[in-house]
C-alpha cells in the first residue's frame, strides 16, 4: 500500500468520525501496540484485535445465550450428571460390599457370644471343668489346634488391622501361612481346569531384595469369570531374561500345571522382557518348543509413546530424570511444584523458613488467589507431568504477578540463600517465555486427545484390565488418528501456533513448527512398534468377544478355513481378509488353536458358519464360540496396573523383618477375599503334610 492510498483511508476515517473521538481514536492507535519482542513498537495484528474486541464485548454486554448454546450445555449436564450416577453407583456397591463383610463378621463374632452366653445360663446345671471344656472346643479343637472359625476370624481380621495380644504373632504366622497356601491351591486346581491361562510377572527392588512377583490369569470355570491369582513372590539373584525364565518354567512345574497351556505372558517393556532376541520369554519359547505370545503393558506402551513425543518436540533433557536449567516444559513444570510445593512442614533446610503454606498463604493474602496442591511431576508417570501442567496454566496468571513481588521482598533480603533467590528468577524468565509457555499448551493439547482417552479406555468400567476383545479395533482407531495428524498436525495444534506466530519471530516459529511434526511422527513410529500386534495375528482373533465379531468371524471363515463368502462381503470384512490375507503371507498363522478347533469339530464349525450370517449374532446363543472367547480371550489382561499394586501392598502389608514365606502369604491373602469353604478339612491336610 503506497502513502497516497494510506492518506486516503485516513482522510475517509477522520471524515466519518465526530470531533469528540478524535482524540480517543488517536489514543487507540498509539497504545495498541506491542510492548516488546520482536515485533515491539507495531501495531497488534488483526486477529489480535478481533480477540480484544471479543473479549470486551464478552465482559461489557451480558451474553444472551442461544438455543444452541443451550441445548450444549444442557446435554454437558446430562452427560456429568451420569458420570456421576455411575460414580455413585459404584460407591453404594462398594459400601454394600463392605456391609456385607462387615454384618457376616459380626455374625461370626454374635454366634460365638450366643455360644458362650448360652453355656453361662447353663452352667449351674454342669460342673465347672465341663464349663471350661465347653467354651474352650468354641475357639481350640484341642490343645493344639483352633477351629477353622477362628482361624478364619483371625486371619481375615489381621488383613485390615494388626494383632493386639489377642493372638500370639507365631500362631498367626503360621496360620497365615496355611490359610495362603490352601487359598492358593484351590486356585491352582481352577488354573488347571482352564482350556490355557497366562501369566503376569513384575519386578520391584526394595534396599537390595529384588522382589519377583508371578500371577496366573485365565477363565475360572467354576464362577465363570475372569481371574487372577498371585501365587509366587521370591527374591531373585539378577533380573535378566535367563533367571526370569527359569524362574517361570520351575514355577509352572511346582505348581503342577500343564506347561503347554501356557499361551502368552504379560509384562512391561523393559528390554530384558521384551526384546525380539534374548527376551524372557523368547528364551522361554526356545527352552519350551511352545509359541508364547508377549503383550506389553498398554499403560507402559503410552507411556512410552508420549515421552517420545515430548523429547522429539521439545528436546532431550540432560538429566533423564532429575531437574536442570534447561529451558524444557519438564523443567518448568518441576520448578513451579519445587517453589510451592517442594518445601513442606517437615523440611529441615527450607530457605528463610518458608515452607509451602506459607507460599499458599502469601497467594491468598495478596492476590486472594487459592490453589490446591502441586502435583510432583514424574518422567516414569506421564499423567503425573500432564496433571502439573494443567495446574500451571491454570495458575500462570497468578504465578507472573506473585513471583514479581516476592522476588523483590526477597532481594531486600540480606539473608537470602542465593540458590533460593536464584531458583525464583529462573521461574520468572520462564514465566514470561512465550515458546515455552506454548510448548506447555501443546503438549496439554496432544495428552488430552490422545493420552487421556487412552488411559480411561484401558481403566474404566471392567475389571482391571480386561479389554483384549476391545484392542484391536481401538488399536486401528488410534492409527488412524495418528497417521492423520501427521499429516495435519499444524491444523490440531492451531490455537498454539496461531499464538507463536504472534509472539516468536520467524526463526524460532519455524523451529517450533518443525518440531512438533517431529514429536508426532515419533510418536506414530513407537504407537506402530508397540501396538500393531493386536491389528495381526493371533491378537487379531480376540475381535470375536467385540462388537464386529460377526465380520472378522466372516473374514476367518473365508481367509483361514479357505471357504468361499457365506455373502457378498463389506468393505469392513474386505478389510480383515486382508488383514488375514497378509499374516499368513508373513507366516504368521498362530490363532490360538482356532483352526484346528473348527476343522476337528463339525458341531463347532456349523456354529461359526451360523454366526457369520446370523441376523442377531449375540456370542452367548453359540456356546461353542462362546466357550472359546471365555477361555482364550476375556480372561487376558492389557495392563500390569494390578501387579503393580502388589508392591503398593507389600509396602503397606508387610516390613523388612518379615520372613519371605509370611510377606508371600500376607500379599496373597491381601489381593483375595478369604473364603471358609473347605477351610476345615483343608487345613487339617496341610498340617499332616507338616507333621
Amino acid at each position: 500500500m503506497d502513502e497516497n492510498q494510506l492518506e486516503m483511508i485516513l482522510n475517509t476515517i477522520q471524515k466519518q468520525l465526530p470531533d469528540d473521538q478524535l482524540l480517543s481514536a488517536a489514543h487507540l492507535i498509539s497504545t495498541m501496540r506491542y510492548p516488546k519482542g520482536p515485533n515491539k513498537g507495531k501495531i497488534y495484528s488483526p486477529y489480535l484485535q478481533k480477540k480484544a474486541y471479543e473479549s470486551i464485548t464478552q465482559s461489557l454486554y451480558k451474553h444472551q445465550p442461544t438455543y444452541k448454546s443451550l441445548q450444549e450445555s444442557n446435554t454437558k449436564l446430562k452427560a456429568d450428571f451420569k458420570k456421576l450416577h455411575r460414580q455413585n453407583q459404584t460407591l453404594i456397591r462398594k459400601t454394600q460390599s463392605l456391609g456385607v463383610q462387615n454384618r457376616h463378621l459380626r455374625n461370626q463374632k454374635s454366634s460365638h457370644i450366643s455360644q458362650i452366653r448360652s453355656l453361662v445360663r447353663c452352667s449351674h446345671q454342669i460342673s465347672d471343668a465341663t464349663f471350661q471344656k465347653k467354651i474352650k472346643s468354641i475357639f481350640e479343637v484341642n490343645k493344639r489346634s483352633y477351629t477353622s472359625n477362628t482361624v478364619w476370624l483371625a486371619t481375615s481380621i489381621s488383613q485390615v488391622e494388626p494383632p493386639q495380644n489377642w493372638i500370639s504373632i507365631s500362631t498367626l504366622r503360621t496360620w497365615h501361612q496355611n490359610v495362603s497356601e490352601l487359598h492358593v491351591n484351590a486356585q491352582i486346581c481352577q488354573v488347571a481346569n482352564a482350556s490355557v491361562f497366562g501369566i503376569m510377572v513384575d519386578e520391584s527392588t526394595r534396599g537390595e531384595t529384588k522382589n519377583f512377583v508371578m500371577c496366573y490369569q485365565f477363565w475360572d470355570q467354576k464362577n465363570q469369570t475372569p481371574a487372577v491369582v498371585i501365587t509366587r513372590l521370591q527374591d531373585i539373584q539378577k533380573c535378566n531374561a535367563e533367571t526370569v525364565c527359569d524362574t517361570v518354567i520351575e514355577n509352572i512345574k511346582q505348581d503342577g500345571l500343564d506347561l503347554t497351556k501356557c499361551a502368552l505372558w504379560t509384562t512391561d517393556n523393559t528390554a530384558y522382557m521384551s526384546g525380539d532376541k534374548g527376551s524372557a520369554i523368547t528364551l522361554f519359547n526356545k527352552k519350551t518348543g511352545l509359541k508364547s505370545l508377549r503383550i506389553g503393558c498398554g499403560l507402559h506402551i503410552i507411556q512410552i509413546v508420549l515421552n517420545h513425543f515430548e523429547l522429539a518436540a521439545f528436546g532431550k533433557l540432560s538429566n533423564g530424570t532429575g531437574f536442570s536449567k534447561k529451558s524444557h516444559p519438564y523443567n518448568l513444570l518441576y520448578l513451579a511444584w519445587n517453589l510451592h510445593d517442594g518445601y513442606n512442614a517437615s523440611d529441615k533446610d527450607k530457605p528463610l523458613n518458608v515452607n509451602s503454606q506459607i507460599i499458599k498463604n502469601l497467594y491468598d493474602g495478596l492476590l486472594g488467589f487459592h490453589y490446591n496442591q502441586y502435583q510432583l511431576p514424574l518422567r516414569s508417570r506421564w499423567d503425573y507431568e500432564l496433571q502439573t501442567a494443567k495446574q500451571y496454566l491454570n495458575r500462570h496468571a497468578a504465578h507472573i504477578e506473585f513471583t514479581n513481588w516476592f522476588i523483590e521482598k526477597l532481594e531486600n533480603r540480606k539473608t537470602t540463600p542465593k540458590t533460593y533467590l536464584e531458583n525464583w528468577r529462573l521461574f520468572k524468565t520462564w514465566l514470561v517465555d512465550p515458546k515455552l509457555n506454548i510448548q506447555v499448551k501443546c503438549l496439554v493439547n496432544f495428552a488430552e486427545h490422545f493420552y487421556e482417552p487412552l488411559v480411561q479406555f484401558m481403566l474404566i468400567t471392567l475389571p482391571p484390565g480386561r479389554r483384549a476383545h476391545e484392542m484391536p479395533d481401538k488399536v486401528f482407531e488410534w492409527h488412524e488418528f495418528l497417521k492423520n495428524l501427521t499429516n495435519n498436525f499444524d491444523m490440531f495444534f492451531s490455537d498454539q501456533l496461531t499464538e507463536a506466530a504472534d509472539s516468536l519471530s520467524s526463526k524460532e516459529f519455524e523451529i517450533l513448527f518443525n518440531d512438533l511434526e517431529y514429536g508426532i511422527i515419533e510418536a506414530l513410529k513407537h504407537f506402530e512398534k508397540w501396538l500393531l500386534q493386536w491389528l495381526h495375528l493371533p491378537l487379531a482373533v480376540c475381535r470375536l468377544g467385540g462388537n464386529n465379531a460377526q465380520p472378522f468371524a466372516s473374514s476367518f471363515y473365508h481367509v483361514i478355513l479357505q471357504k468361499p463368502w457365506i455373502s457378498l462381503p463389506s468393505d469392513l470384512e474386505l478389510r480383515f481378509a486382508q488383514d488375514l490375507e497378509g499374516d499368513i503371507n508373513n507366516g504368521i498363522t498362530n490363532d490360538f488353536g482356532l483352526r484346528e478347533l473348527l476343522l476337528h469339530n463339525n458341531d463347532f464349525l456349523e456354529e461359526f458358519k451360523r454366526f457369520c450370517s446370523c441376523d442377531d449374532p449375540k456370542l452367548y446363543k453359540f456356546p461353542n464360540l462362546y466357550d472359546f472367547v471365555k477361555n482364550h480371550i476375556y480372561f487376558i489382561v492389557i495392563h500390569q496396573q494390578q501387579v503393580e499394586g502388589l508392591f503398593n501392598k507389600l509396602d503397606l502389608k508387610t516390613h523388612p523383618n518379615m520372613s519371605p514365606a509370611v510377606k508371600q502369604s500376607k500379599l496373597r491373602l491381601s489381593s483375595d477375599k478369604i473364603t471358609k469353604e473347605n477351610l476345615n478339612d483343608g487345613l487339617k491336610d496341610i498340617r499332616k503334610q507338616r507333621t
